[in-house]
């Protein structure tokens, strides 16, 4: 499959088509919650992270304790998984652990993907002082980061699976904290097992940052791992 992108568009993705502009788009890669209670643990630990990164305290010791009360209490009731553990890329259980959309992570924002009719991928989401770079704008590298992933979706929305090997971020206003945001990414072409694939992200109507990638497919892919996202 081939597509023209010599000609540069600033509009968001999903609006370039107008058949497809207002679509809310289908979930994409759904993430229920863990039955363990995984999932409400990683979504209360996001709440201290943004509290611990952007409160003043005068005396917090006590809830020093009683973290360190809790990583020991999950140390010894827990099972540690091994990457080696994992099948496959993109099961359920791998994909809860990525650092950007997993929902047992307590670091990933984490996003919330939607697939448009024309294969764009969307991620509407709001990050916090805990993702901050300069003061009041996202970090740099937390834009790359999603980008990545966002990419990464959309080859596995076209049926495609690639790891990167060139991820190219232009920087174009700040990216702001606390914002709605809007990021967005497609599969631009294929070329043998060569992926290209570009995305935008987008606070109202203001430009953030764009990327471009190029993904190299793996050998020996099978047709069952194609709608699966892996990164890096």
């Amino acid at each position: 499959m081939t597509t023209d992108t010599s000609a540069t568009d600033d509009r968001p993705f999903g609006t370039t088509d107008p058949a497809s502009a207002g679509e809310e788009g289908a979930p994409f890669l759904r993430q229920d919650d863990d039955a363990s209670g995984s999932t409400d643990l990683a979504r209360e630990l996001r709440r201290v992270r943004g509290l611990v990164a952007g409160s003043r305290f005068d005396d917090v010791h006590d809830a020093v304790r009683t973290v360190r009360e809790l990583a020991d209490h999950l140390e010894a009731v827990g099972t540690m998984v091994r990457p080696s553990d994992y099948a496959t890329w993109g099961v359920p259980e791998h994909l809860a652990s990525n650092p950007a959309i997993g929902s047992r992570n307590p670091v990933s924002p984490p996003l919330e993907p939607v697939v448009l009719p024309d294969a764009t991928v969307r991620a509407d989401l709001r990050l916090g002082i805990e993702y901050q770079g300069p003061p009041g704008c996202v970090h740099g590298g937390i834009v790359a980061l999603v980008f990545d992933e966002m990419l990464g979706l959309a080859n596995a929305a076209a049926k495609s699976v690639g790891l990167t090997a060139d991820l190219r971020v232009s920087y174009i206003s700040p990216t702001p904290l606390y914002a709605p945001l809007r990021f967005e990414a497609r599969q631009d072409r294929v070329e043998g097992r060569k992926i290209w694939a570009s995305a935008t992200v987008y606070t109202g109507e203001t430009l953030c940052a764009r990327a471009e990638a190029l993904f190299i497919e793996p050998r020996g892919i099978s047709d069952a791992q194609r709608d699966r996202p892996i990164e890096g």
